[in-house]
């Protein structure tokens, strides 16, 4: 799989060019960064698939010059693929396929009139395909309303923000929200409750669309050590934590 400098690969096959198009505008639009490529036949998506292996393969379930579904197959059957899939017509109809959306590594979309059902199929896989190869930590990805932290859960992991915008919140005693603030790029979540070996004292829940390096909590400091650029980043989180529960007691 492609993972050079951490650039995400889409291979977009339809054998119709505007919503081969439209596609490739949609996905640019989520993923700014991307490296897009098309195929507009089974036989060309195959031959791009083994010469370049991207992390999204986003096609018609019908491809000329090969059977219906017939990419799907292809992919599942090789063990060592990580392709995760976003197919547009047609249905899952073997237990291969169930695997796959369970998994979340396959995502069916009957038509692709709204960019924002396309958006939601991509972010659907994309915790799948963009995986890094690194056992320390791996991407996280987040739909907005999605949340990352509830109030009370116990500390498994650590995040930092690679892209998007999140908010912090308390339940008050009679069931109200309290913002405790935004958390943005650039910032550590879910550090707290590690230091402190408590449980969450707060819910984060994302406010658009975000990117996330999950770090378990047995490895946090290896990795500190090993990122020096990530200590500057932690003590500037920690520091606007403390700022914001200053500001927020003199309120109360």
């Amino acid at each position: 799989m492609k993972s050079n400098d951490g650039k995400k690969f889409f291979l977009v096959a339809s054998s119709d060019m505007e919503r081969k198009k439209q596609l490739c505008e949609w996905v640019g639009v989520k993923f700014p960064d991307a490296v897009i490529y098309t195929a507009s036949d089974y036989m060309e998506c195959l031959v791009k698939i083994k010469n370049a292996p991207p992390h999204v393969l986003i096609s018609d379930f019908e491809l000329p010059k090969g059977r219906p579904g017939q990419a799907i197959e292809t992919i599942m059957l090789d063990k060592k693929s990580r392709l995760a899939m976003i197919i547009i017509g047609g249905k899952p109809s073997h237990d291969s396929h169930l695997d796959g959306i369970a998994m979340g590594r396959l995502q069916f979309l009957d038509g692709v009139a709204d960019m924002e059902v396309v958006h939601q199929a991509i972010m659907q896989v994309a915790n799948y395909a963009f995986q890094s190869d690194t056992r320390n930590f791996k991407l996280k990805f987040l739909k907005p309303g999605e949340h990352l932290i509830q109030e009370g859960d116990e500390c498994r992991n650590v995040f930092i923000v690679k892209k998007g915008e999140l908010k912090a919140y308390q339940k008050s005693h009679t069931g109200e929200s309290i913002f405790l603030g935004k958390i943005n790029a650039g910032e550590f979540v879910g550090e707290m409750a590690y230091f402190n070996g408590e449980k969450r004292m707060a819910s984060v829940v994302a406010l658009s669309d975000c990117e996330l390096i999950e770090v378990p909590p047995q490895t946090f400091e290896n990795v500190i050590y090993k990122r020096p650029s990530w200590v500057k980043i932690l003590f500037e989180t920690l520091t606007k934590r403390i700022k914001r529960l200053t500001e927020l007691q003199k309120d109360r």
